[in-house]
Order: structure tokens, then C-alpha cells, then sequence
């Protein structure tokens, strides 16, 4: 039995409002392959042309085996960290360049792609409407991506925050694809003086589709072509604020259930079908780019999939690595020491004809960039990997300086990426952001793995200041306030704390809703909180003003806009404003459902957001 409970803080107010050795598959062994490569001729043509990368056997040997692929996903517009100010996409630019001038030298064909959410509506976001080049919100991400060479982006769910026109505003701006083969863009909508979305064809040049949104596409990378393929989630739908309104037509190729907003048809078929597209062009060498989250109706498993050789996981809590770092490659963070039950760099999986899937992911917000080097068979198979030189890099200043050493030269940012970023922090938002507006004596946990999966102070403080300010500010009649804890985006760990930090744990540009909701409305939004547990999923509750215990060995129910018979709930006790209490459910019995309380949240989770149906079917009050 797990136990949530919500109590007031005092200070509740703060926040309202060159390869050594490479790897070949072998044999299987805990869910991972063997690896045995017999590195003699390799190292024979290493020494051999150490001093000469650009004689012509090396480089056309390179060409027709090896790739590099630099990725990364979920960066969310985090240029800086909130509190100790580390320009992380500063150090995330140098580190690509690095990667870059690395993979030229050795005449080594690279690829830059990321896998989605790209952006975010927090202060940087929102900073490129004060930049008279820039002029709309998140553009400043698309300049930015342009001057690292991105190849192309998988879409997430975050590049639609702000709605259907400004992604078309973004999309304008980008020299790369966006892709994705299971949304559905032909019936949309867009206001007067937005740019149309264009649609790129199936399997063509990425080239030819940058600035459209496409279900795939390939890349020349040296002498052979390399396919990209993206899913966007499919919990999409639920994940963004109010999308019939702010989506305008936008949806899941095939369509999706009215009731649980998920794909009617599966991505698996949907995904096969490009590679057929792809293969046709004569494209051995596919990517896939899925933003699957944590949670997915619709898994992309590689034992279901044929000719795809890399799958670049996005969305999810945690990331690869591998046990020891080799120079700057699988360097980590000091707060992000791995354990041995961390999956490793890569994660080797068989699909469906029993060939090798290489599964790739990196931790978020500009804090990582992953680094893989492959080489391919005649028949376009991964037949090895860098043992060495594969895995994440952390942005730090330490992992610039790793890379420095690697590549023998100081590693700086991308021009166009230095000036963009000065230009964004140089604007009234950014420098505002820098104000002091309190202190804290204890860090207070926004970690994504946490908030999602438990109670934090965070998360209490986030809900009990709603509750507060609702209360005494708005002089409205409140029982309780839930904050769903996928709006929670950064630990705050003082003791100071700017409002930069506040902007960034915060990040969504909600409003405040008040409902009024009946007591089986109120039953059926807990049941959802709590039904995908123990996936780390943003709908989880940090609450205030009730207590709640609940059963995590039960069936959960999301999606009900009403529950008469509790199931993972068993005990729901609310603590009026007046401190009188009103319990809901007791033992797994549910009572006083025809009650009627007032509660406070977001306006993403009071438009059905995160499954919360029952929000829509209350009554709004304020």
C-alpha cells in the first residue's frame, strides 16, 4: 500500500503562479550480445594512416562501411541550467562540432538527428518573440538546430505546446524534416497568416522535405543512403492541452479512440511500410526515431520490425550508458552515476528476421549528446560498433574538455549558435528571469523519475501553493488542488532561488482552472492519477488539501469521466476549507460520492489533459 498526503508549508507562496576496439554481434546474454572482432586489420590500416586520414583507401573504406550518428531528444528549449547557470546548449553545441570535425578527419560520414520535443513554452521559448530576426516564439531553437546541421527530428508532443500555427511557424524556419508516420496532417487548420505545412512525400530526399513534416525520408552519407523513419507518440493526444481546439484537425493517420484518444491503427504497420518505400530507393541503412515515452499503447518492439538497424528511443525516464567511461565517450555527470541495473550503450536487440537492432537513447534537456559508430556489411547489417568511442558525453565543461583532448584543438559553439543564444539572453524576459525571488534551506525534488512515480516537496509545495493562492489571494472557496507531475520539469536546489529556476520547474505556460466536480468526478480523476503507476507517467498526482492510499497491484482505470467503484484507490479522505473532512472511499469502499468539492489545477489537465476526463465533464468555476 502506497501513501500520499498533502500538507500546507509555511512558505507556499514562492511558487504561484581512431576506433580502439569495435564490437560485432555474436551471441546472446542477459538480453545484450557477445561481442568478438578481431581488430588486426583495423589497427593495421589505423597505424598505417594515423597521419593521413584523407588518403583516398581510408576514406573510401570508411565511406562504404562506417557511420557516425550524433542524436539526442527531449531538449525542451533547457539552454541553461536553472541553478548553477550552465550554458548547456553551449556545451551541447561544441560537443556536435567536436563530433563533426572528428568524423571529417577521418573520413567517417556523419549524421545529426534528434528525436523529438525540441521545445517547451518556458522563458528562452518565449524570449525569441523579443529578438526582431527571430519574431515568433521557439524559433530561436529551429535557428539554433539549423546551425548544428540536424538532420532531421522524430516529432515529439512538446513542438505543439503553443498549437497547430506556431509548429507551422517553426516548421517554416527549419532546414531539416520533421517526421512522422503515424500523425496525420491533411486536414488541419490554420489561421489567417500562418505558413502552410507542408507535406514532404514518402521515403525522398530529407533535403527535399526540410521545413515540411514527412513520414520519411534518406540522407546521402557518403556513398550510401541512410533512411530516417519517426513515430510520434501515441499517447500524443493526452498530452497536450486541449488539442480540439489548439491542434486544429491534426490527427493519428487511421484516426484514434474517442475514449482513450489512442491510435486506431497500429505504428507497426505503418512504420513497415517505409522501410518497403525506403528499400525501394535502394536505402539499406534505416534509422528509427521514436518518441514511445514512458508509456505507449502502441510499442515499436524490434522483434516486430524488419530493416530497421537503429532505433533511437525518445520520451523516456533514464538513459543509456555504458560501466566505464573512455575519455570523454560514456562520461556522466557526478548526480548521474550509473548502476549496474542501468541498461547499457546501446541495448542490442533481434528483429523479426533475427538481424541486430542497435537501441540508442540520451538523458534530456541538453544535458547529454549521444554518440554512435557503427559499421555496416555489404548487405547494409550492422556488423560492429566502437566499443570505445560509442555512448553519451555530458555538456559539461568537463566533457568539452574531454572531447578537446580527443580531437586535438579547443572545442567552442557553433557561430550562429553563440549569437542566437547572446541575443535570447540579452531580451527583457531572460534578464528578468535573473531576479532573485527567495530561498530555500532544503532542495526541493522536481527529478522527472520522481515526481512521476511519487510524492516530492516539489510536488507538495507546487499543490499547496496553489491551494494557498487560490484561498487567500483569489478569495475563492477551494477543498483541494492536484498538480499532475509530468508540469513539473526541474529540481530546484537553492538556497537562492531566481525566478529563471521558478520559469524552468514550472515551465508550461498554464492558467489557473477552479472546477467544481462531484464526488464520483473526483473519485474517477484519483483513479486515473494512479492508473499507470509504477510507469513514470505525467499524469501522477502531487496533491493538496486530501490524503489518498492506493494499490498499485490493482487494474488501473484512466480516461473515466466517472467511478462508482474505486479499484487502485482505497482510502480518499478530502479536508474541507473549513477543516471538516469528507472520506470517499474507505477500505476500497466508495461513500459520500454525492458530496460536491471545488478544486483547483492547470489548464492543461482541466481540458482532459493527461487522461483527466472528468476535469471537462466538471464545472468550471473560475
Amino acid at each position: 500500500m502506497l501513501r500520499l498526503t498533502a500538507s500546507i508549508f509555511a512558505a507556499c507562496g514562492l511558487l504561484a503562479g581512431a576506433a580502439a576496439a569495435e564490437a560485432s554481434p555474436a551471441s546472446d546474454a542477459k538480453g545484450q550480445i557477445g561481442f568478438q572482432y578481431d581488430t588486426a586489420q583495423h589497427n593495421k590500416l589505423q597505424r598505417h594512416y594515423a597521419d593521413k586520414w584523407n588518403a583516398n583507401v581510408s576514406c573510401a573504406y570508411a565511406r562504404r562501411n562506417r557511420l557516425q550518428l550524433i542524436h539526442s531528444s527531449d531538449n525542451e528549449s533547457s539552454f541553461q541550467d536553472p541553478n548553477t547557470l550552465e550554458t548547456k546548449l553551449l556545451g551541447y553545441s561544441s560537443l556536435v562540432r567536436g563530433l563533426q570535425i572528428m568524423a571529417r578527419e577521418e573520413c567517417v560520414p556523419s549524421l545529426h538527428v534528434t528525436a523529438g520535443d525540441h521545445t517547451i513554452p518556458g522563458p528562452f521559448y518565449q524570449a525569441s518573440t523579443e529578438v526582431r530576426r527571430l519574431g515568433k516564439r521557439g524559433i530561436g531553437d529551429i535557428v539554433m538546430y539549423n546551425a548544428m546541421r540536424l538532420d532531421g527530428n522524430g516529432i515529439g508532443n512538446h513542438e505543439f505546446d503553443g498549437g497547430i500555427d506556431e509548429f507551422a511557424f517553426m516548421l517554416e524556419r527549419a532546414r531539416y524534416p520533421f517526421i512522422s508516420v503515424n500523425l496525420d496532417f491533411s486536414d488541419i487548420t490554420l489561421e489567417e497568416g500562418t505558413p502552410e505545412i507542408g507535406v514532404g512525400r514518402d521515403a525522398a530526399k530529407c533535403s527535399r522535405s526540410a521545413g515540411k513534416v514527412v513520414k520519411s525520408c534518406w540522407v546521402r552519407v557518403g556513398k550510401s543512403k541512410v533512411g530516417l523513419i519517426g513515430r510520434a507518440p501515441a499517447d500524443f493526444f493526452n498530452v497536450i492541452e486541449d488539442p480540439e481546439n489548439t491542434l486544429g484537425g491534426l490527427d493519428f493517420v487511421g484516426g484514434r479512440d474517442p475514449q482513450t484518444n489512442q491510435p486506431l491503427v497500429s505504428a507497426v504497420g505503418q512504420v513497415l511500410e517505409q522501410v518497403k518505400k525506403l528499400e525501394f530507393r535502394g536505402v539499406k541503412r534505416i534509422i528509427l526515431l521514436d518518441h514511445a515515452q514512458d508509456f505507449t499503447g502502441d510499442p515499436l518492439q524490434a522483434a516486430k520490425l524488419r530493416g530497421i538497424d537503429i532505433i533511437a528511443s525518445a520520451g523516456s525516464t533514464g538513459f543509456f550508458a555504458d560501466t566505464q567511461p573512455t575519455g570523454p565517450f560514456n562520461f556522466l555527470r557526478p548526480e548521474d552515476e550509473r548502476t549496474d541495473e542501468d541498461p547499457t550503450y546501446p541495448v542490442i536487440q533481434r528483429d523479426s528476421e533475427g538481424k541486430p537492432v542497435l537501441v540508442i537513447n540520451t538523458e534530456q534537456l541538453y544535458r547529454y549528446v549521444g554518440h554512435l559508430m557503427v559499421t555496416f556489411n555489404r548487405k547494409g547489417v550492422i556488423s560492429s560498433y566502437d566499443l570505445n568511442r560509442s555512448g553519451p558525453i555530458a555538456t559539461s565543461p568537463e566533457g568539452v574538455e574531454l572531447l578537446s583532448d580527443e580531437v586535438g584543438r579547443w572545442l567552442r559553439p557553433h557561430r550562429r549558435v553563440s549569437r542566437v543564444f547572446a541575443a535570447l539572453q540579452e531580451t527583457p524576459t531572460i534578464q528578468d528571469s535573473f531576479a532573485d525571488v527567495g530561498t530555500t534551506a532544503t532542495a526541493l525534488n522536481g527529478a522527472r523519475v520522481d515526481v512521476r512515480t511519487r510524492e516530492t516537496n516539489l510536488g507538495r509545495l507546487a499543490a499547496d501553493s496553489t491551494l494557498w493562492y487560490v484561498r487567500d489571494v483569489l478569495g475563492e472557496t477551494v477543498d483541494v488542488a492536484l498538480k499532475n507531475g509530468g508540469g513539473i520539469r526541474e529540481t530546484i536546489t537553492g538556497p537562492s532561488i531566481i525566478r529563471l529556476t521558478i520559469k524552468a520547474a514550472l515551465a508550461f505556460d498554464n492558467t489557473l482552472t477552479v472546477l467544481r466536480l462531484s464526488g464520483d468526478q473526483l473519485l474517477a480523476a484519483m483513479e486515473n492519477s494512479v492508473s499507470r503507476y509504477p510507469a513514470a507517467d505525467g499524469r501522477f498526482p502531487q496533491i493538496a488539501g486530501m490524503t489518498m492510499e492506493y494499490d498499485p497491484s490493482r487494474p488501473g482505470i484512466q480516461g473515466q469521466a466517472s467511478v462508482t467503484t474505486p479499484s487502485r484507490v482505497r482510502n480518499l479522505v478530502v479536508t474541507r476549507t473549513n477543516g471538516s473532512t469528507v472520506a470517499l472511499v474507505v477500505n476500497g469502499v466508495a461513500q459520500n460520492l454525492g458530496e460536491t468539492f471545488v478544486l483547483a489545477t492547470n489548464s492543461f489537465t482541466a481540458t482532459g489533459g493527461d487522461g483527466y476526463a472528468a476535469f471537462p465533464a466538471g464545472t468550471e468555476v473560475a
